[in-house]
């Protein structure tokens, strides 16, 4: 009696939850606006939120951006940030700044971010699984983080960029693979 009274409410409680899930995917794709509040919502609360905020809530931005657009989005902006690294290191190394291994520790950290990091991100929203995502966004993290320790105040900013977007998008694929 006990274990059929288990299974009768073990369907109804994934019918409820799939009666829920479906409407919450309803309302995240039909409904622009909701999109934009639930992001903003989100923005508010990302661990970053200054950076967050600024790019994506701008004038210009797609009020049609579910959470796995907005996110292809802050891992285009990991892609710019990545890059300006590199340009910022190659003019720095030509003004004979800073030290040759600094720069060759921090290059190949962000050749690495932009050749094997990026592109598992960019297949893990292809197929929408966040799970994929967290490795690699933590990898970019990482080594932000160090390129910090070895290269200090040379290239601070793409640094910290690099780890506000990497830890931001983390955090919007999380919500994104609840929806």
């Amino acid at each position: 009696m006990t274990r059929s009274n288990s299974f009768a409410l073990m369907l109804v409680l994934q019918a409820m939850f799939f009666i829920i899930s479906i409407q919450a995917r309803h309302s995240i794709t039909f409904h622009p606006n909701n999109n934009r509040d639930m992001i903003q919502a989100l923005c508010s609360n990302a661990p970053h939120n200054d950076l967050l905020c600024i790019r994506v809530l701008s004038p210009h931005s797609d009020d049609n951006l579910d959470l796995w657009g907005l996110s292809a989005f802050m891992v285009n902006e990991m892609e710019a940030v990545a890059n300006g690294a590199l340009d910022a290191m190659q003019q720095l190394e030509r003004n004979g700044m800073g030290t040759k291994e600094g720069f060759a520790s921090c290059r190949e950290k962000y050749n690495t971010i932009l050749v094997a990091d990026i592109p598992k991100v960019r297949e893990a929203l292809e197929k929408r699984d966040s799970k994929i995502s967290e490795v690699p966004l933590n990898d970019a993290l990482n080594k932000a983080e160090k390129c910090e320790a070895d290269f200090s105040d040379m290239i601070r900013i793409q640094n910290k960029d690099m780890r506000d977007l990497a830890g931001d998008t983390e955090y919007l694929l999380i919500y994104a693979s609840i929806f």
